[in-house]
C-alpha cells in the first residue's frame, strides 16, 4: 500500500514537471514570436516610409520637369516672336538633342609631325605616304581597296585655340567671337570661316580627300597617299569617293571658286644641296624616317619627292624650317626658287 502511494506521487510530480516545461516552452516561444512580429511591423513601417518618400520625390521631379518644359516652350515662343517666322523643317524645337558624340575609329600615322610643314591640300603632295591605324574590326574596311580615293572625317587635334562654345535655350551658339579670317592667299581680304578650309571652326571637324594605296587587314592598317593630315590625327569615319562626289559629273554644272583659291603661286624649282641629300640619305638608312620612308621601300627618293612637292605647292619667303617625320629640313627661299640647305635630327 505504501509502495503504491509512492509511485502515484512520483507520477504526479513527473506530470507536473512536463506541464511546467511545456508552459515554459510556450512562454518562450510567445516572447520570440512577439519580438519577431514587432520587428516585421517595424520593417513594414520603414518600407512604407521609404516608398512614400520615393513617391514624393518622383512627384516633385515630374512637377519640376513639367515646369521646365513649359518655360522652354515659352522661351522658344518668345524667341520666335522676336526673330520672326522660321521654316518648320529647319527646326523641330529640340536642337540640343542633336549634339553628336563621336568615337575614334583610327589614328593617322603621318610623316608630317607638326602643323607647320603639313600640306594645305593632300593632292598637292601626291607622293606623301602614311596610313590609318584602325581601332575597329578589319572586316569593316573589306572592299575599300576597290576604290581609288576616300573621304576621311577627323578632328583638328593640334589646334591650340579651340573655342569653348556656349549656347542659348534654342541651342544657338552665342559666344563665337571670331567669325571671319584672312585666307593665306586672299591678299588681306576677310571672309567667313565657313567659306574657307581653315582648321579654326565652331566644331573641330575636318574632311580630307586621300588616295587609297592598300588595305592591310592583318595589321589593321589603311595605307594612304596624297593627304594633308598631321601625325596622330584621330579619325572618326572613312567613306569611299564615288563619281557623284565630283561636281559636274551628273548635272554638268561646273565647279566655281573665288579667284584667291584658284590663283597659281607655285615655285618653279625646288632642289637639295649635295650636303642635304647626303644627310637625308643617312637618316633614311638609320631608320629615322621609319616606318614610312626606309631603305626597303625607296625611302630616299620618296622623302625627297614629298619634300619637293610640298614646298613647290606651299611657298613662303625667307628662311624657314619644315618637319618630315624624324628630321628637320632647313630651307632658303627666294621668289621662285627653293633650296634645302641642311637636315638635322630633332
Amino acid at each position: 500500500m505504501k509502495s503504491a502511494n509512492s509511485n502515484a506521487s512520483i507520477t504526479s510530480s513527473a506530470a507536473a514537471l512536463v506541464i511546467a516545461t511545456a508552459a515554459s516552452v510556450l512562454f518562450t516561444a510567445s516572447i520570440i514570436f512577439s519580438r519577431r512580429h514587432r520587428d516585421v511591423l517595424a520593417r513594414l513601417a520603414e518600407l512604407e516610409e521609404t516608398r512614400a518618400a520615393e513617391r514624393k520625390g518622383r512627384i516633385r521631379a515630374e512637377m519640376k520637369l513639367r515646369t521646365q518644359l513649359k518655360n522652354d516652350t515659352t522661351c522658344n515662343e518668345l524667341q520666335s516672336s522676336i526673330e520672326g517666322p522660321k521654316d518648320a523643317r529647319a527646326d523641330d524645337g529640340s536642337i540640343l538633342k542633336h549634339n553628336l558624340q563621336l568615337h575614334c575609329i583610327g589614328t593617322v600615322v603621318s610623316p608630317y609631325t607638326k602643323r607647320m610643314g603639313t600640306p594645305r591640300q593632300g593632292a598637292l603632295v601626291p607622293s606623301g605616304r602614311g596610313y590609318i591605324q584602325l581601332r575597329i574590326p578589319p572586316e569593316c574596311v573589306e572592299g575599300l581597296e576597290l576604290y581609288s580615293h576616300a573621304w576621311v572625317l577627323f578632328t583638328f587635334h593640334a589646334n591650340t585655340d579651340t573655342p569653348s562654345l556656349k549656347t542659348n535655350s534654342n541651342g544657338e551658339i552665342m559666344n563665337l567671337t571670331k567669325t571671319k579670317i584672312r585666307p593665306p592667299r586672299g591678299d588681306g581680304i576677310k571672309v567667313g570661316m565657313l567659306a574657307t578650309r581653315s582648321p579654326h571652326r565652331p566644331n573641330n571637324i575636318g574632311l580630307s580627300l586621300v588616295q587609297i594605296v592598300k588595305v592591310d587587314k592583318k595589321k589593321k592598317q589603311l595605307h594612304i597617299a596624297a593627304f594633308d593630315l598631321v601625325n596622330g590625327t584621330p579619325v572618326y569615319d572613312i567613306k569611299p569617293v564615288v563619281p557623284w562626289d565630283v561636281p559636274g559629273h551628273h548635272d554638268k554644272v561646273p565647279l566655281s571658286v573665288p579667284s584667291w583659291v584658284s590663283q597659281d603661286d607655285a615655285l618653279q624649282t625646288v632642289k637639295f644641296t649635295p650636303l642635304a641629300k647626303e644627310a637625308l640619305e643617312k637618316h633614311v638608312r638609320n631608320g629615322k624616317l621609319s616606318p614610312l620612308y626606309t631603305s626597303k621601300n625607296d625611302g630616299l627618293k620618296g622623302s625627297i619627292n614629298t619634300t619637293e612637292q610640298f614646298y613647290t605647292a606651299s611657298p613662303g619667303s625667307g628662311q624657314c624650317a619644315g618637319f618630315l617625320d624624324g628630321v628637320s629640313l632647313l630651307q632658303m627661299q627666294d621668289l621662285r626658287r627653293f633650296e634645302t640647305i641642311g637636315i638635322a635630327e630633332r
